[in-house]
Parts: C-alpha cells; structure tokens; sequence
C-alpha cells in the first residue's frame, strides 16, 4: 500500500495482499447499516483464526532494527521458499525506512519457522542487501510487493517492489523495481520499471503513483512468462485521483514487452470511477475465475462511496489476452452478494490477496483489508475474506478484526489492521491456507514503527 506520513483519508493503499464477527459463514439477514457483525454467506464451512504469531521489533524472533514511523507491514508478499527448508518465507515492506535521504523505504525478507516466526532477516534497501538500484528522499520503495516466481530462471525467486514516490520523468510518477534475488535473500541484480524505463512506454503523469500496488497476475498473453497488474491509484482519468491499473507484458529479463491501461472509460472499463476512489490502491491475481483461459484480477478501490463515504469497494475484472476488460463485477455495500456491513471511513479494499480455496467449492477465494474500521477502537482495522463465485459476485463472508473471527491479538487506535494482506501457504502443515496482515501503525517501543500478524486458519465443521 502506498501510505503518506500521517495516515489520513486521502491516503493511497497498495500494496502489496480479512475476516469478522462470528466464526462462520451465515447469510447475513439484518439490515443494521454500520458494524452488523453477522458473517454471512450460504455456504455450512466455519473458518477462522486459531492461533496467531506478531512480528515486529524484537517480537517473533525478528531482530531487524525499526525505527519510528518506518510502518513495517505496509506491504507482505510470499515470494516462496528462499532457503529451500520447507517453509515459506516472506517480504515486508516498510516504505517510509529513513536511508540516506528521509522515506527512501525499504523491503525486510523474512526466514519463516513453521511456528510463524522469524528465523533470520535480510534488509534490502538503499544501502542494504546488495540493491544497486538508486533511492532517494520520498520514494517510498517497498509500498507493493509482489512475488513473481523464477522470472529470470535462474533457480531463485524473485520479487517486485512497488516505489510510487520515484520522480522519474516527473514528480511521483512511481516505478516499480523487478529484484533478482539469491538463496540469501539479497539482490543479484534489479531492473527498473518507470516513465520510458524498462520497456515502458505508457503516459504517466505527475503525481500517479504507479507503483502503489502490484500483483503477480498469472500468464495474460500466454507467452510462458508471468506478468503484472501495477495501480497508479492517483491517476486523474475521468477525474482526479480516480485511479488506474497498468497490465505489464513481461519478458525474463524484467523488462516490459507490452502494456494496457484500465481506467475510466480505458481498457473496456465501463463501471464508474470518481474523484479520490484511488481505483488500483490494491491489486490482486485471483485465477482464471470464468475459465476463459486468462487470468483474473481484483482491484481495490477505498475510496469508493458507495453506501457512504469511503467505505470503498473491490472490482472482479475479467480479462482478454490482451489485458483488456471483457467485463466487471463490483463488491461494495449491499452490492455483489455481499450484506449491509461496511461503515463510512472504512476504506474496504485497500488490500486484496487471493487466499486460496477456503470452501472447497473449486473457485479461489478473496481477502480485502479495511484499515480504517472501527472495531474496539477508531482504525483499528480489518479484513474480510470473501468467499467468491465465477461470475464475480461473494457467496459468503467472514470478517476478522479485534473482536471478530477468532483473532486474539491486541489491536489499538490507528494500528490499521488489514493495511495489506497475504496468504502464505500451509505453514503449519494444517489443512488451510494461512495467511499474513500487516498493522503498518502498530507503535512498538516507538511510534508506527508497524508490524506484521500471522494468523493460522482453522475450520469448524
């Protein structure tokens, strides 16, 4: 996600990526407009939290050094098993890390126990973990990240960092830096993604933002590569700050072969954007949901107004092979299949993060964070997880927050719980996916010095 310093609510949330009230998922029939806290759905499968693990400084075995305002957690990505002993590992983004100029940011990758906790830490920043790339005041690296597989094939994982402070061509037009990593979680080399930078050649403008969220979409125009859905969630298409995604054709080297906007009116996106929605403050790959032989995307759009102010929304768009919208499907309040459950100022959508098949239905499933909800205490936050269907619309739900869906940690005003989202494999070897949220405001011995929470799923039959 993409955060200026303080939160407020003209914020932009991308990065990098869920769950409420009860246990499980039951139709919600009340028509209470604020904190109705009736999971719902139609479906007889319980999952929540059973157990949970917080990282954050000298918490969790993570013995990395935070400072105030760093907002670790702002950004999680499961770039896979670096060190080949079985367990996932992670990246963390904390983008406003103080380098050699204030808000440079940086990425922290985390070697995972099975416990969820951190074995040992590699820092990549400006002056760390081998980055050749150069940083400066306000960029912002680390706001997004995203896991891109073994694009170079060369054995080892490799990363995508979103840094939509980067001045490239222009003030805050944002880029993003594809990272070549080796087995210690350092760089082997890194490629710039930007205003006429790596292949790129779409129109960025001032203050856009690209790089505000990026997700790993799967293969669009099946040349055997991945590529990338990247948010530019200030763009001003239609009006300002209404939002854009960018689908980057990608090549082995990082470099980018071909690319198509979605935005107002662009792409074949015909559902309404306004001022300030920050459509591509989050974005996700979610699968070949309507089996058309493209994958899928979800985009986060917070500011949406749907129901009220900010309680914010995520489109399901499904694509051609060129990255085009061949059409769309909204999740916002009272619309989608999904109930009446969002408040004003929430901000749903801020992240998104496919997390697996959490019903057994065959159809992978969504979580989407809410930061800035109420629960216990003012932005405290949440996340939903949003059972899906294939033609896009939610046949359940289950939200996860201080006083709901099992999670048993200690949430604070402005921790904003949900900021970003990841689901990271079965690391407890239990039959579910679990999952990572981030908690960029968390002050821990210092102010939003931010932390992660990972949360081990359970089912009730």
């Amino acid at each position: 996600m993409y955060l200026n310093k303080p939160f407020t609510y003209t914020l932009i949330f991308a990065a990098l990526l869920l769950l409420t009230g009860s246990s499980s998922f039951r139709c919600s029939t009340g028509d209470n407009d604020d904190k109705n806290k009736s999971s719902g759905g139609n479906t007889d499968v319980e999952v929540k939290v059973g157990n949970q693990q917080k990282i954050t400084s000298d918490t969790g075995g993570f013995n990395g050094n935070l400072g105030d305002g760093d907002q670790f957690g702002s950004a999680i990505a499961n770039p896979g098993d670096l060190e080949a002993d079985g367990v996932t590992d992670l990246a963390v983004g904390a983008p406003f890390t103080d380098g050699d100029a204030s808000d440079e940011g940086a990425v922290w990758i985390l070697f995972m126990d099975d416990d969820g906790r951190v074995d040992q830490q590699q820092k990549i920043s400006g002056n760390a973990g081998s980055f050749g790339g150069n940083l400066s005041e306000g960029d912002q690296f680390g706001s997004a990240l995203a896991s891109i597989g073994d694009l170079n094939i060369d054995g080892a994982f490799d990363l995508a960092v979103g840094t939509p402070g980067d001045d490239k061509g222009g003030t805050d037009r944002g880029s993003v830096w594809i990272l070549f990593l080796d087995a210690d979680g350092k760089v082997r080399q890194q490629q710039k993604i930007a205003d006429d930078t790596g292949g790129f050649g779409g129109n960025l403008s001032d203050g856009d933002g690209f790089g505000s969220a990026v997700a790993n979409i799967g293969d669009v125009n099946d040349d055997g590569i991945a590529d990338l859905a990247v948010g530019a969630s200030h763009d001003d298409k239609g009006a300002d700050n209404a939002g854009a995604v960018w689908i980057l054709m990608m090549t082995n080297e990082g470099k980018v072969s071909a690319w198509q906007k979605l935005a107002n009116n662009t792409g074949g996106f015909d559902g309404n954007l306004n001022a300030d929605d920050n459509f591509g403050a989050a974005v996700a790959g979610i699968g070949d949901l309507d089996n058309n032989g493209v994958p899928d995307l979800a985009v986060g759009v917070p500011g949406d107004d749907k129901g009220g102010t900010d309680r914010g929304s995520v489109w399901i768009l499904f694509l051609d092979a060129d990255g085009k919208i061949l059409q769309q499907q909204k999740i916002a309040y009272d619309t989608g299949g999904f109930g009446k459950t969002l408040s004003d100022g929430d901000r749903f959508g801020s992240a998104v993060a496919s997390i697996g098949d959490k019903n057994s239905d065959g159809i992978p499933d969504l979580a989407a964070g809410a930061p800035f909800d109420d629960d216990d205490a003012e932005n405290a936050g949440a996340f939903w997880m949003l059972l899906l269907k294939t033609d896009g619309k939610i046949d359940g739900w289950q939200k996860v927050s201080a006083s709901a869906g099992g999670f048993k940690g200690s949430l604070e005003a402005d921790d904003y719980f949900g900021a970003a989202i990841s689901g990271i494999g079965n690391l407890d070897n239990s039959e579910l996916t679990d999952l990572a949220t981030g908690s960029p405001g968390k002050d821990n011995d210092g102010e939003d010095k931010g932390a992660i929470w990972i949360l081990f799923m359970e089912r009730k039959n």
